[in-house]
Order: structure tokens, then sequence, then C-alpha cells
């Protein structure tokens, strides 16, 4: 029934996401983009309000505390929203991640991930981004949502080459709810550490100041700004 619930609201009820500061657009649009040629290129993107229409992952989290844990863990984590209204981005996502994970089996979220996830990302999926991201040879990821949560859906359904996403720490067969000594992935400082010198090809984005900061770590002219 909680999952009927939160498609019935197509996840703008959760939308707890700061509102991240948007500016006008120094790169091209997505709707100018040149599918062809492609075959040889490296895109980078986000799964995040980028290959998914949703600007929001609660929904996404509250599939894994119910169909993980419990309803009880859900109804937690629903109980939160007061809270997280009031807290940046860095610590919405570390509270969630907390309530969500926190004792939970690391054998339930492969289940969930191989099984449950799959099915609302494809239905939340962005298929302007997608067409380009099927377009171009090698495709890496990089976002600040737990890799648990999105690497099997970005390399089975999406053809992802390397995710590169929060880890969490975990003991034994169990997460702690805490993630790992690496902290949080910021975007535009992973994808530096990964190409180092050599700048990906193609980046697509939204047309928040994060992602512009993200975006232009790719080459000139190469660069793609999601439709708002």
């Amino acid at each position: 029934m909680l999952i009927h619930c939160l498609k019935s609201y197509s996840f703008n009820l959760f939308d707890l996401s700061s509102k991240p500061l948007h500016q006008p657009s120094i790169f091209p649009s997505i709707l100018n983009c040149d599918l062809k040629g492609r075959e040889s290129q490296t895109l980078v993107c986000d799964i995040h309000s980028v290959l998914l229409r949703t600007h929001s992952f609660f929904p996404y989290f509250m599939l894994v505390a119910f169909e993980g844990g419990s309803i009880l863990r859900a109804f937690i984590l629903l109980s939160s929203c007061p809270i997280l209204w009031f807290l940046s981005y860095e610590l919405k996502l570390k509270v969630m991640i907390f309530i969500t994970f926190c004792g939970l089996k690391i054998k339930d979220m492969e289940m969930i991930a191989r099984v449950v996830l799959p099915k609302f990302y494809m239905e939340n999926l962005n298929l302007m981004a997608y067409e380009v991201l099927v377009s171009a040879k090698c495709r890496v990821f990089f976002t600040s949502v737990p890799k648990v949560m999105v690497e099997g859906f970005l390399k089975e359904y999406s053809n992802g080459d390397d995710v590169i996403a929060t880890e969490l720490q975990s003991v034994g067969c169990y997460f702690t709810g805490l993630i790992s000594k690496h902290g949080l992935v910021v975007k535009h400082s992973a994808i530096m550490d990964y190409f180092g010198d050599k700048k990906p090809d193609l980046g697509i984005g939204s047309t928040c100041v994060n992602d512009h900061h993200f975006i232009s770590c790719c080459k000139p002219c190469q660069l793609e700004n999601m439709p708002q």
C-alpha cells in the first residue's frame, strides 16, 4: 500500500531536497544535443534530477525503509519530514541514510536494489537524458546518494561503465547507517579525481549552481543542461 501511495503522489509530496540556487544556463540545452558521432565519447551525469525526472530521492529511501526494514522504520523516516525541511541537503541525506540503513541487512538491500527499485527508476526515467546517455560509448555516473541504491540499476539498465557514489559502512551482515570515511560524494571534485587531466567529452546536469561546476569539468562546447 505504501508503494502505491508514493506512486499516486508522483513523488511531489516528499520533495525534501534543498532548493538549489539556479542561474541562467551558460551551456547548451539537451534539447539541442546531437546524438550522432558520440560512439567514441565518454559521458558523465547524475541519476538524481538528471537521469530521473523526480527532484527528490526521499521516496526511494521510503521504499528501502519499508521493503527492507519494516513499516515502523518507514514511519520513523516519514516522521522525520518536519526536521528534514530545515536541514541542508548534506544533513538531510545523512539523516535519511541513518534512519533507512541502520541495522538493515545487506542481503535485504541487495534484493531491493535488484527487484524493487529498478521498477520505480524506470517509471521516472527522463527519456531525453537516457537517449543522450545511450548514444555515448562510455558512461560514468557521479552521485551523492548511496551506491547500494543505484549501482545495480545504472550498470544493468543504463549500461553504466562505472558508478561513483556514496559508500556506506557495514559491520558483518548489517549496515551501520553511517557513511564511509570518504564522506558524501561531491560531484565536481569526484570527476576531477576520477579523470585527472583527461576531461570527459560530455556532461549532463541541471541548471543548479552545483551542476554547473560539475559539467564545467567536461570538454568545452560539449555540455548539456536539462530543461527545467
